[in-house]
């Protein structure tokens, strides 16, 4: 009973004192730069959209056509169908490069 007494409260103690570091860890938003500069970095680079039944890449933000591919939204998997009819981002060059081996074979 009394190792029960004593070891609860170092337990509680040692999860705030945890959960107060993990806190100070993050890094602060504030109201100049409301996402965080975490969030801005993982900003997409690109956005698959569906455009007349067929997957096209747009620079993300923009609604000019970067690469128009040949992979139609009917060829794929209904999981993958509803990803792309959402849009789906792509965060680097290698991602891009990726996708279209992925989905273009």
């Amino acid at each position: 009973m009394k190792k029960t007494a004593i070891a609860l409260p170092l337990c509680c103690a040692a999860l705030v004192s945890l959960l107060l570091w993990q806190q100070r860890a993050q890094p602060a938003v504030t109201a100049s730069d409301p996402l965080g500069a975490q969030e801005q970095e993982a900003r997409p680079l690109y956005l698959v959209r569906v455009t007349d039944g067929v997957l096209v890449i747009y620079p993300y933000g923009s609604d000019t056509a970067l690469e128009r591919t040949d992979i139609r939204l009917s060829s794929l998997r209904e999981y993958d169908q509803k990803l792309m009819q959402q849009g789906f981002p792509l965060y680097s060059e290698q991602e891009l490069a990726s996708f279209l081996e992925d989905f273009g074979s």
